[in-house]
């Protein structure tokens, strides 16, 4: 490894910000117009957050052939807030089909600014196909168009599936759905193609990677070194960045990292059980934290409450939407994919615990009948984050002028994996079954993940020449739901003495996900003082699971409870 490569890996992720703000195209943009080499910052519409600037900056499509025509892409910069100013800090919130617009105009980007000491200038866009830059990577007219090509299938209303797949009618109703699956993975690769025929072809992380060094050189110059804050799938754009430019590698940081050598070079449907070696462990972590806080700060708990009685509780709720959905079908109130599908994304944001206990009340609620489900008020709260994987079908669309949702995450997530032809859509259901019942029986029976689409891609319109990863700098969470521990740390063993590794003790996906002063201040050391850890660190953190009468819940009060537990069993035996 090039000493070039010294960075910082932090152990957590952010995915995917949600919808990144409308700003218009430049007067008579023309894809195959002459490409502008500048940028020219504005005021970002739509948005009253002080201190941001918006901008579009063009590339080439093809970089390799500029006939291919232009993108426009979409820029959003954080001016630094301290002086002297040391540079720019790119940054990606993951996905693949992050806005990086949205997400540099929102709170997460103020703890980038602490984190970096106030010193750098921000700077994000939205990677080709995604939110305001031009061209998207769209598959249908219109979000109705969307859902009901999706209608009634599993892609659309979510995966109902009781305990652990044992229940041989549960895998005969789940394994009923192959060929109509399979059918329409392969009509939605056409259909892509048709579309948006000259955009597919030319996305992925190695083009994504190409832009920012170009987005680099109109604001810092071709000689300064490039600094990167990648977090979630951002890691992956990290570090195709550190193998494609080993020589213009500043100061880097991987949070939540995506093992790159896995992305790259497995069948992108085998990502699934790898992506959830912690994702129980982290609603472990809510069991425990909410039984502790009891019914003053938990809504589901009882003052008797145990980490285990939460957790059997939380089945019971699951089992009885499944029945409710297999009574009433397509009347249902609400369904066990409904609940299992909020209550996973809720792992990647503890802070909001006390309002996803709210939530599941709710659930309750209405399964048992005592609030009336039209006039009932749903509490829950948008997390920080949003899933890696992308749920594209359009469940809620409901006009035909609705927005269809981009398909770039399975055009990213498939342009840059290894051809999957020798999968079969049964492969994909078996690997779900197996990921539930070995890995993660309360979140493995989830469909949406973007490698599920990619044996049936048209991969030959997608592949563009890039080198494959081999690997990079970190930060990992201790219970990342998403970006388990282990991608940082394989990573870490590569790079060897070049990098550092933060382990965050929580909960969460990303080192966003909750507040760590230790992990802030070896941040600021690395950005500001350009000083690494002499060795791996450990970072506990104070970020309040749930509130109580006597103060909070946190996870060290969590995990001192569990020793003192433990020590009390191993006595008594």
């Amino acid at each position: 490894m090039t000493p070039l490569l010294s960075s910082l890996i932090v152990s957590a992720g952010l995915a995917a910000a949600a919808k990144a703000n409308n700003f218009p195209l430049p007067e008579g943009y023309h894809r195959y117009a002459p490409r502008s080499n500048e940028i020219k910052w504005g005021s970002c519409s739509g948005s009253s957050v002080t201190g941001r600037e918006c901008a579009r900056f063009e590339v080439p499509l093809d970089w390799h052939n500029a006939t291919a025509g232009k993108a426009s892409l979409a820029l959003t910069r954080y001016k630094a807030v301290n002086k002297p100013k040391l540079g720019t800090l790119f940054t990606n919130p993951g996905g693949p089909g992050g806005s990086g617009v949205t997400f540099v105009l929102g709170e997460s980007a103020d703890l980038l600014m602490t984190a970096s000491g106030g010193r750098y200038d921000i700077v994000s866009w939205d990677p080709r196909g995604v939110g305001d830059t031009v061209p998207l990577a769209e598959c249908f007219k219109t979000g109705m168009e969307e859902k009901n090509f999706w209608k009634g299938t599993i892609a659309s209303s979510g995966l109902e599936a009781r305990g652990n797949f044992t229940d041989k009618r549960d895998l005969d109703t789940f394994y009923g759905q192959v060929d109509e699956i399979d059918s329409l993975l392969k009509k939605l690769g056409r259909k892509c193609v048709e579309y948006s025929p000259d955009t597919f072809k030319y996305i992925g992380t190695a083009a994504v990677v190409r832009d920012m060094v170009a987005i680099h050189d109109i604001l810092e110059g071709k000689e300064k070194a490039i600094n990167y804050w990648g977090i979630s799938y951002g890691t992956v754009i990290g570090s195709y960045f550190v193998n494609m430019f080993p020589n213009r590698v500043g100061q880097i940081v991987l949070d939540g990292v995506v093992d790159p050598v896995y992305w790259a070079n497995r069948p992108p449907h085998l990502l699934w059980d790898v992506s959830l070696i912690s994702s129980d462990e982290a609603f472990d972590g809510f069991c425990s934290a909410c039984a502790l806080a009891g019914p003053s700060g938990c809504a589901i708990a009882k003052e008797d409450s145990t980490a285990s009685s939460i957790r059997q509780w939380t089945q019971e709720l699951l089992d009885k939407a499944y029945e409710h959905k297999k009574t009433l079908g397509s009347k249902a109130k609400v369904t066990s994919a409904e609940i299992r599908s909020f209550l996973f994304d809720s792992m990647y944001a503890p802070k909001y615990w006390q309002y996803t206990a709210q939530e599941l009340a709710y659930y309750h609620d209405i399964l048992s009948d005592t609030k009336s489900f039209a006039n009932a008020s749903h509490v829950r709260r948008t997390p920080i984050t949003l899933r890696r994987g992308n749920n594209n079908t359009s469940a809620g669309a409901i006009t035909a002028s609705d927005i269809a949702p981009s398909y770039s995450f399975q055009g990213v997530t498939c342009a840059d994996a290894i051809d999957a032809n020798n999968v079969t859509t049964k492969d994909v259901f078996d690997m779900l079954v197996n990921t539930t019942r070995n890995v993660s029986p309360m979140f493995g029976p989830i469909w949406g993940d973007a490698g599920f689409y990619c044996h049936h891609w048209p991969a030959s319109y997608l592949k563009i020449s890039s080198r494959h990863p081999t690997a990079n700098r970190l930060l990992g969470n201790e219970a990342d739901p998403i970006t388990p521990l282990v991608g940082a740390k394989n990573v870490a063993d590569a790079l060897g003495n070049s990098a550092a590794l933060i382990e965050q003790d929580d909960y969460g996906h990303s080192s966003l996900a909750m507040h760590s002063n230790c992990t802030v201040a070896a941040l600021q050391n690395y950005f500001v003082d350009n000083k690494l850890p002499t060795q791996d660190l450990f970072c506990g953190t104070n970020q309040v699971l749930f509130p109580t009468n006597g103060g909070a819940i946190t996870k060290k009060i969590v995990d001192r409870t569990k020793l003192a537990s433990n020590a009390k069993a191993v006595k008594s035996s």
